[in-house]
Parts: structure tokens; C-alpha cells; sequence
């Protein structure tokens, strides 16, 4: 199971949403871990 994704980005902020939605987009298997809401601070 170790080739679930191919991307694993942790935090959903500033940085981390951007990185894991370009990611998707470039057809990435994207894993995104947030403990909080979505968008940082």
C-alpha cells in the first residue's frame, strides 16, 4: 500500500492547498492531512 499516493502534503494553508491542488492537476494521487479548517490562517 505504499504506492497509495504520490503526493502527500501536510497542512491545508497558504502553501498546502495550492501545492496539493497543482498536484492534482497534474495527475498526482494526492493525499492532503488537516487537523483544522481548511485554508490556515
Amino acid at each position: 500500500m505504499s504506492d497509495a499516493y504520490d503526493v502527500a502534503v501536510i497542512g491545508a494553508g497558504q502553501g498546502g492547498l495550492p501545492a496539493a491542488h497543482m498536484a492534482a492537476n497534474l495527475g498526482a494521487k494526492v493525499l492532503l492531512v488537516e487537523d483544522r479548517e481548511v485554508g490556515g490562517t
